[in-house]
């Protein structure tokens, strides 16, 4: 009874029943079309730009501290022993950026939670291989104290 009224206004009028599936199927097919329709009138479509995201080094943990007795701590891990093999020992200015560095990364930190006193001995690297230094908590790595280019207080 409404559907010359709908065609008069020059809408699609469809008649389906739910009990016996009649009219579903051009009802779909109808939607298809106006579905097609409708992506055909969008611009098209801008490519996705691929980012490529690579895993930091090293993960959760970066170092581990490990009490080796005596007041004797190893500290193992990829990045600290890195830093060492970039390190030139014979400039002070370098081994005062290795100490900051390593504060950052909260070695300095991690060997007061460990235990470690003024004095300690610390080796980078493996037990078999490594670099050692005696640690001086009293001296504040990053601290902003150091002298001009090329000396650093932490080393006198």
């Amino acid at each position: 009874m409404v559907r010359p009224e709908f065609e008069k206004r020059g809408l699609k009028v469809f008649e389906v029943s739910a009990a016996t599936h009649e009219g579903l199927r051009e009802l779909s097919f109808a939607m298809a079309e106006m579905v097609g329709a409708y992506r055909a009138s969008l611009p098209p479509a801008e490519p996705t730009r691929l980012v490529i995201r690579p895993k930091p080094v090293g993960g959760a943990a970066e170092f581990e501290v490990k009490a080796m007795g005596d007041n004797t701590y190893l500290i193992t891990g990829a990045k600290p022993v890195r830093w060492l093999r970039q390190t030139d020992f014979a400039n002070e200015e370098a081994v005062g950026y290795l100490a900051d560095r390593l504060a950052r990364l909260g070695v300095e930190a991690a060997l007061a939670e460990a235990g470690a006193e003024a004095g300690a001995t610390v080796l980078i690297g493996t037990a078999d291989d490594s670099i050692v230094f005696d640690w001086e908590p009293e001296i504040a790595a990053g601290a902003g104290g150091r002298g001009p280019r090329g000396t650093d207080r932490r080393l006198g």
